[in-house]
């Protein structure tokens, strides 16, 4: 992996909304996730962008299924999206909207994952930007983590989930083709992740959240 390259930019993800299922509370934003646990895609800030990157968004959603490690994919073509989402049993409205209003002439999606203790967690995506190569052959690099979005006034029941962001990045030319991702999981541990046409590598590094391959950022999000 090279090194991260300094445009790498911070997602400003600041307003990301909670997802609500699992979670008892008094009050309901608005904009909150429905029952099944997937959330309106999210309104993002792109005047910083890398030049390569026109613009970026990302819908957040869940599984009851449970995930033993970080994982991310890159879905390049209307097939892969398509064979991704048939994956998933009755997948709502608005995850599949999201999937079908991307033009890969243009854009790829970044499938996130990772397991959770309750559905009071989510994927929250920190920043993304391109991780340049000397041998021009750059990635998109993204960097997340799971967080806790439950408040003092919130509950939530024991229930191993697994929650995830579909990121769709769009590019003012041909679509970049490798990703470098950086997750970092409910306990802390980051997990390097980097593609290649077919191929995965992941390395993983201890609590400090430090990685070879983590992409920039101005700030952590704890």
């Amino acid at each position: 992996m090279t090194c991260p390259s300094r445009r790498a930019v911070l997602g400003g993800t600041a307003s990301l909304i909670a997802l609500s299922a699992g979670c008892l509370s008094g009050d309901e934003d608005e904009g909150s996730p429905s029952d099944d646990g997937t959330s309106d895609p999210e309104d993002t800030e792109n005047d910083d962008l890398p030049d390569a990157l026109a613009g970026y968004e990302t819908h957040a959603f869940q599984s009851p299924d449970r995930t033993t490690s970080p994982s991310a994919e890159l879905l390049q073509d209307r097939s892969a999206a398509d064979d991704w989402l048939s994956l998933r049993e009755s997948p709502p409205e608005s995850l599949t909207g999201f999937v079908e209003d991307t033009d890969f002439e243009t854009s790829v999606l970044v499938k996130l994952e990772a397991g959770a203790p309750d559905p009071c967690h989510e994927m929250h995506l920190e920043s993304i930007g391109i991780d340049e190569s000397e041998e021009n052959d750059d990635s998109l690099a993204l960097r997340a983590a799971v967080e806790e979005t439950a408040d003092e006034k919130e509950a939530c029941a024991t229930q191993e989930t697994t929650v995830g962001r579909l990121v769709r990045a769009t590019f003012e030319s041909e679509p970049l083709s490798k990703l470098s991702v950086s997750i970092r999981d409910r306990h802390g541990q980051s997990h390097g992740i980097a593609t290649a046409s077919q191929s995965v590598s992941e390395s993983t590094s201890g609590n400090d959240g430090g990685t070879d391959n983590a992409t920039d950022s101005d700030s952590d999000s704890e």
